[in-house]
């Protein structure tokens, strides 16, 4: 008997103290609201992200396409494909990829004259009209019969590949059927040959994943490229060679082409090439995924943080309510450990609870997200709920809300017997130092854990605490301007009531403060970089800008190509010279050892041009000579080390240095200045370039630029190729593109409207899902709000008694609060804005160089309906709670 009446001591209080729990419904409502959609887009953005990873680690080698592949952007010199000839056939796969215009139905006018040096007649509405002929921008793959070395690649005929693919035809996607209105076993043509459509081309093993990728996808046989009469030394091909085999051969192969790279530097540009094992490439899949998903991801981490601000006000207020049944409890001997591991079991049950319902609920954004995230994810991953990923998400709900309960419960360390006799509150008590040393370390557990760094963790915790600190202190000096200007009665005595209630202890404000004005930052800054890019790009698209981009033109297409242009515009062509290059080193430091200023890579290749004049687009920045691009080289240099280091004569002559222009972008890249030289070798020629002016553009616009401008007769005769620019009514683009596909099949147009159309799409997309998470974190910012007005709901009833008994009428009560939360949120909201926009004029003036334009009418929308909101929860909790 005696142990049954200890077990029902025991019992007793947790039943009561659960029952008082769930009687007053909004306290569960408001925790499991603030867990239950921060846990649900965690654990969704985690097995997106634990998918992703699987996905690529179970299927690198059909990703990257070998066990070591090979790749570089001049046709292999004998010395690599000798060092590969070891291998079976079976094992190696050649792969050439390019972008090159498809062109429907070719056989209409067999008369047309295709050669590429001819200077025809052409009329532009006779060719459309009378063959019906139609073009489309497309990514040509040709590869050799032992392609795919890992996995399939599906037909819609369910065929193998090689069963239906020769030299006679091709393998298409559906937007080429649709788009040249074909049918299987129709004909197109690619440069100058022409394919037979085999079957309709479904998915590659192989095949990268783009944020946005332009040109429908062509399969051919390799051995079918001559005919097309695409390559050569004027074309922008990419080459690889994939490879499989036992580790034996693998490592041999590597041995051998590690060998060769690296004499490559004594070699002529075109001989080099990159040389990676399938686990050393960096996959499309990771550098898109990963980025996108991590960035989201640090949203999501920020929201559960508020959430867990949002539990210890609901925490706090619940166990203020409870305190004098926490006298009597103690009045009757129960001991402070036994009530305290009440209260845990009451928040940890929550918890379970919460993460059961982030489960369910993360099915359904795992859909919703499956469709935002087209563009970022492999189009075959499966995607599910991650076991680890609901371990993860359970272990990280349970740290919080023990944090919270123990930060909540140090009140009740205090409870006296003698307090059930008496009518204050509970005193508020802090939690000693080592409860922020370990919420701190758990913080920056779970940061360095995302983040898979120690340091990117340590970086992106200092980051968020910096911004969160920055806001908080402006919380805490505006309050107190606030209660400075009270205090000189600026203000009516509603007014000042309020103010006053914002300084209340324990009210919480500079929290409310931070998690609004944070929220509304991140979506102000969102919504002005969408806006400025929208309208420089594709809303206000420049009339005079160039829409139409002409690729591989030679100089002795000009005439015919001018006469096709007339025909539907009266802007003429602009030609421009590109020449290939790389740089061999810097004031005779070697460019392998030049630290990037910028993103860009230095070793890479650059495309140089001449001409006499500046673009319109730019403007000479810093000159030797006030408005010239290029002053003459003195004889004698006065800056000899520069001079030995370049190899030239010890007497400081400057034999085969040319003056040269640089862009300020490509200056900060390679740390350069004025004088400086810089030597760049052009398939086995080298040129000493000596910067003579510094140019920068006024803006970033579609039109074209160059690192590198030099005089005509230094690279006149240099190995080149053209591209041409030009302004034309954008329903001509489709006509103009079947016309000059079909006079002069190895000249690649490209819409520049239909570019920007698809930046733009994957700029809203990206948009659209940082704005849902960032919306997630205003709600979470509101819950922040209402469990700070509740965790001081008995101090504010008390108030409300004592104003009624001074003569206050409910509206009064009615307007001190709607001043109150008013007033904090509209200044949060405005001090976010100013802060957001300065951000986003910064980023897009300085960074993306581009216009800054404002969405005023977007910014007034919003400022309404958080004011409407901010009022709606003041109304609501004076109804519920005064």
């Amino acid at each position: 008997m005696s142990s049954y009446i200890n077990a029902l001591k025991k019992s007793l209080p947790n039943l009561a103290l659960s029952r008082s729990w769930w009687r007053h419904w909004l306290y569960p409502m408001l925790f499991l609201l603030s867990m239950v959609l921060s846990l649900a887009t965690y654990l969704t953005l985690d097995s997106i992200q634990q998918s992703v990873d699987a996905y690529v680690t179970d299927n690198q080698r059909t990703i990257v396409g070998g066990d070591v592949v090979v790749t570089s952007q001049y046709a292999w010199s004998p010395a690599v494909l000798e060092a590969v000839q070891d291998l079976p056939d079976e094992q190696v796969v050649y792969d050439y990829q390019f972008n090159a215009m498809l062109l429907g139905n070719t056989d209409a006018d067999p008369n047309i004259n295709t050669s590429s040096d001819a200077n025809q007649n052409v009329n532009v509405s006779e060719i459309n009209n009378s063959d019906d002929a139609q073009a489309l921008l497309a990514r040509i793959k040709a590869v050799s019969h032992a392609y795919p070395l890992f996995g399939e690649v599906t037909l819609a005929s369910g065929k193998p590949l090689w069963q239906v693919l020769d030299t006679d035809s091709v393998v298409v996607e559906t937007q080429v059927l649709t788009t040249l209105n074909l049918d299987i076993g129709d004909t197109v043509q690619i440069g100058k040959g022409t394919f037979t459509i085999a079957d309709e081309l479904l998915s590659e093993p192989d095949r990268p994943l783009t944020a946005f990728g332009f040109g429908a996808r062509v399969v051919m046989d390799a051995d079918a490229l001559p005919a097309t009469d695409l390559l050569g030394a004027r074309s922008r091909v990419n080459y690889r060679i994939e490879m499989t085999g036992t580790p034996e051969q693998m490592t041999q192969v590597q041995t051998k082409l590690s060998t060769l790279q690296a004499d490559t530097p004594a070699m002529n540009d075109d001989s080099a090439f990159e040389l990676k094992t399938a686990d050393e490439s960096d996959t499309s899949v990771t550098r898109v995924s990963d980025n996108v998903l991590r960035f989201l991801k640090l949203l999501v981490i920020a929201v559960l943080f508020l959430s867990a601000v949002a539990q210890l006000g609901v925490t706090q207020a619940f166990i203020g309510r409870e305190h004098r049944t926490n006298a009597i409890r103690r009045a009757l001997g129960e001991s402070m450990a036994s009530i305290k591991a009440s209260y845990t079991r009451v928040f940890i049950g929550m918890a379970v609870l919460a993460c059961a319902l982030a489960v369910a609920l993360s099915f359904g954004l795992l859909m919703v997200g499956k469709t935002y995230l087209t563009a970022v994810l492999p189009a075959d991953i499966a995607l599910t709920i991650n076991v680890l990923s609901v371990v993860k998400v359970t272990v990280v709900a349970l740290a919080i809300t023990w944090l919270m309960v123990q930060y909540s419960l140090y009140a009740v360390t205090r409870t006296k017997p003698s307090a059930v006799l008496k009518s204050q509150t509970a005193t508020r008590e802090r939690p000693p130092l080592w409860w922020y040393v370990l919420t701190l370390g758990l913080a920056y557990a779970l940061m360095a854990w995302e983040f898979g760094s120690l340091f990117t963790g340590g970086q992106a915790l200092l980051a968020m605490l910096g911004l969160a600190g920055g806001f908080w202190i402006l919380a805490k000096g505006w309050l107190w301007v606030l209660g400075r200007l009270a205090d000189k009665r600026l203000f009516g005595w509603l007014g000042r009531t309020a103010i006053h209630n914002l300084s209340r202890k324990g009210n919480q404000s500079g929290l409310f403060f931070v998690t609004l004005a944070l929220s509304v930052a991140v979506l102000t800054l969102v919504t002005i970089l969408n806006h400025s890019l929208n309208a420089q790009f594709v809303q206000a698209y420049p009339e005079d800008a160039p829409n139409l981009f002409l690729l591989d033109v030679q100089s002795d297409q000009h005439d015919g190509i001018n006469e096709i242009m007339a025909q539907v515009s009266d802007t003429p062509l602009t030609y421009y010279p590109v020449i290939r290059a790389r740089i061999r080193d810097v004031n005779g430091v070697p460019i392998s050892e030049i630290e990037s200023g910028t993103e860009d890579d230095p070793t890479r290749i650059f495309n140089l041009s001449y001409m006499d004049t500046v673009m319109d687009t730019e403007f000479i920045q810093t000159t030797l000579t006030d408005g010239e691009l290029y002053t003459p080289i003195d004889e004698t240099v006065s800056n000899d080390d520069k001079v030995n280091d370049t190899g030239i004569s010890e007497t400081g002559t400057a034999d085969n240095v040319v003056p040269m222009s640089i862009l300020d972008t490509a200056s900060d890249m390679l740390g350069t200045e004025l004088g400086d030289r810089i030597r760049f070798n052009i398939q086995g020629i080298e040129v000493v370039g000596q910067i003579t002016s510094i140019r920068e553009r006024y803006e970033r616009t579609p039109s074209p630029f160059f690192y590198f401008l030099f005089e005509p007769e230094v690279l006149a005769n240099a190995p080149q190729i053209q591209f041409a620019t030009a302004s034309v009514p954008s329903d001509s683009i489709p006509t103009l593109q079947a016309t000059l596909a079909q006079t002069y099949p190895t000249i690649t147009t490209i819409d520049g409207g239909a570019i920007a159309g698809r930046i733009q799409e994957f700029v809203e997309q990206m948009s659209q899902l940082v704005k849902v998470f960032t919306g997630l974190a205003l709600f979470t910012g509101v819950m922040v709000l209402i469990t700070s007005l509740l965790s001081t709901s008995q101090d504010r009833l008390r108030d409300s008694a004592s104003f009624r008994l001074l003569g206050m009428q409910t509206r009064d009560l009615y307007a001190i609060n709607v001043l109150e939360i008013g007033v904090l949120g509209v200044s949060a909201g405005a001090f976010a804005v100013v802060g957001a926009s300065v951000v986003a004029w910064l980023t897009i003036s300085y960074w993306f160089e581009l216009r800054f334009s404002l969405p005023i009418l977007t910014i007034l929308l919003g400022a309404i309906v958080l004011i409407g909101l901010l009022v709606l929860i003041a109304v609501i909790y004076v109804r519920l709670v005064i």
